[in-house]
Parts: C-alpha cells; structure tokens; sequence
C-alpha cells in the first residue's frame, strides 16, 4: 500500500543549513512507496533535492509518477541488475524491506532483508556510492534484555522479521569492514515504533480507540517506545551528513526522546480522539494462542492472518530505549513528543477519513 500523504502534492521547503551538504548529491530512497521511505522521498522533494526512490511495481511507479516524484522499480527480491539504478548515485537511503507479511516464511523474508540487502550494497561499492543508510529496527532487540536498551545490549530477535532484520544489518556491517577507509560509509538507523500522518500500520490501535471499542490485553504497564515519522526522517538525513568518524560502522537507536507504558499510550490516543477509555482487559494467553492458530490456518494459502504473534507481542514486549549514543554522534534529538505527535495523528487520520 502506498504511503497516503504521498498522494499530496509537496510543497516546496527551504533545505536548512544543516542539510545542506546534500544539495550538491544525487540521492535514492529504495523503499520510497513506503510509510518511513514515502516520508522520506516527499521530505528531499520539497527540499528541491535531487532524488529518485524506488517502488516494488509498475502500479506503485505509475502512481508516483502522476503525482511528480521520480521513480524506478526495484524489488529486492529479484534476480535483476541494479547497477544502472544505482549508477551516479552519491547516496542510498535504503528503507525497503519486507514487514508484517506474515502469510510469507522466512525463507522470503531471508531473501529480501538479507539476501537482496546484501546485494544492493555490494552493488553501490562496485558502482561507486559514497554513502549507504540502512534503515533496521530497534525490533533487532526484542522484548529488551534491559531498560533503557542501548545499541550494545544482547540481541534478542522475536520473530523472522527481526531475525533477518539483525541479519541483515550485521552482513553489511561486516561488508564495511573489508572496505578501505576511503570506501563507502555506512550506517545503521534503527527505528523504534514509528507513527504519524501517513501512517496506516498504527490506525488499527487509533481507530479501535477513537470508536470506543479498544480492550488492553494484558496490564498495559510494559513499555512502548514511539517515534514521531519527522524525527525519524531527521534522523535519516543526518545520518547522510554527520562526519564519517562519527557514524560508518554504527547503528543508531531512534525514538522519542521518552517511553511509556502502554496504558499512557491508550490514553493519549483517547484524550487526542476525545472519548473515553475502556478499562477492560483481554488476558494474553488466549489472543497469542489464536494468533498462532490463525498463522497456521492461512500460512499454506498465502492469507494473511487477521491476528498473528508479532501482533500480540506489542502487548507484551517491553520497548525503551537509550538514545545518547544517537544524541552525541548524530546530533539527534527528538521535536516532537507523544503528546504532540498523537494529536497531530488523531487530527491526520480524521481529515482523511480514516476514523
């Protein structure tokens, strides 16, 4: 599904000084149809930027291109060369991915989130990149082995998206080992639960809330870290332009600059919405069980489970994290908070007729 707010016009923005090391670069954000990747090719066009992003097939290409982006097909999965797309490109934005396709095995997810990760990288040093942002997750890290978790806590991926995210990340980290230290920069951004206008992966929590009809499973007092979509964009493009010392080789957590408690989320999202809050609860074992029955009922049909594991572990999994490292090397920090970021959600979902 395309990103929603791809679909109107950008308007045109003047790239802060900060940025503008990018303006003499030409730049390509795969995964461009995408909530984070969309946001971020509609942010470099209306900074006026020299961008092509790439979309996984011709319908996403053709709708893009109605609208004025610049655009090429890439699919991360194919056999195809990629060397002409990626030829006289100073800087990869790589965003695309395969996420919450439940109805696929690992075996896809391998050959996307590794295998095609891989590839692309390896092609844009034969090509002759300068520069190479991979966009993982913080997800790499599971229901955290501490709090807040930091880029260097134990990995504890909860399922193949995870697994071969942490793959994937770490076959390229290991690719830029064996690079000189004139080679291509590479970079690691790790996103923690990423929300905003267009966002539709969160509507399903903002719509159940906004009608009344949202239950916790669970206590809602494990932790959830969100991040605002214009902070994580922020954090994509200074991870193009901070100096290579500080960031080739490093992964960088990304987030708000606090986390809560699920039951403070649900009632942010209620107080932006205006209703009132549900105080009943769904214990978790039930809900995990149908998740896993309803993945093994549709797996073999290619359906996608209308509940599934990964799902209910948002209720279950702790997520908070450290964001010093980000702040000291990147210079990132965080603009918008929950507060802020959920009305301007709620409002968004609202005006599209979303809830």
């Amino acid at each position: 599904m395309i990103n929603p707010s791809l679909l109107d016009s950008p308007v045109k923005t003047p790239l802060p000084v900060e940025y503008q090391l990018l303006s003499t670069k030409k730049l390509l954000v795969t995964g461009a149809a995408g909530f984070i990747g969309g946001s971020l090719l509609k942010r470099l066009v209306e900074y006026d930027l020299d961008v092509v992003g790439t979309v996984l097939n011709q319908e996403e290409a053709d709708t893009l291109t109605e609208v004025g982006y610049k655009v090429e097909i890439l699919d991360l999965a194919s056999k195809h060369s990629w060397s002409s797309i990626l030829k006289n490109i100073d800087i990869v934005f790589n965003i695309a991915a395969l996420f919450q396709e439940v109805e696929q095995g690992e075996e896809m997810y391998k050959k996307v989130n590794v295998d095609g990760t891989l590839k692309l990288a390896k092609t844009a040093i034969e090509v002759g990149v300068e520069r190479f942002v991979h966009c993982s997750t913080v997800g790499v890290h599971g229901h955290v082995k501490e709090i807040p978790c930091t880029e260097e806590t134990p990995f504890n991926p909860m399922d193949e998206y995870h697994r071969t995210k942490l793959e994937g990340e770490l076959g390229i980290i290991r690719l830029g080992e064996s690079l000189s230290a004139s080679g291509m920069t590479i970079t690691v951004n790790r996103p923690a639960m990423v929300y905003g206008p267009g966002d539709t992966r969160m509507l399903k929590l903002f719509k159940s809330i906004a009608d009344g009809k949202f239950m916790m499973i669970g206590s809602g007092k494990v932790l959830a870290h969100l991040g605002y979509i214009t902070d994580q964009v922020d954090s994509l493009l200074l991870s193009a332009i901070r100096p290579r010392d500080d960031v080739h080789l490093e992964a960088f957590n990304i987030a708000s600059g606090t986390y809560i408690t699920l039951n403070e989320l649900a009632n942010l999202i209620a107080d932006a919405a205006g209703i009132k809050l549900s105080r009943i609860s769904i214990p978790v074992a039930p809900v995990w069980f149908a998740g896993l029955l309803c993945e093994i009922i549709c797996r073999p049909f290619g359906i996608k489970p209308p509940i599934f594991r990964r799902r209910v572990g948002f209720f279950t999994h702790n997520r908070a994290f450290a964001l010093d490292k980000a702040g000291q090397k990147l210079n990132y920090h965080s603009k918008v908070d929950e507060k802020n970021g959920i009305q301007q959600t709620v409002d968004w979902y609202r005006e599209k007729g979303l809830i």
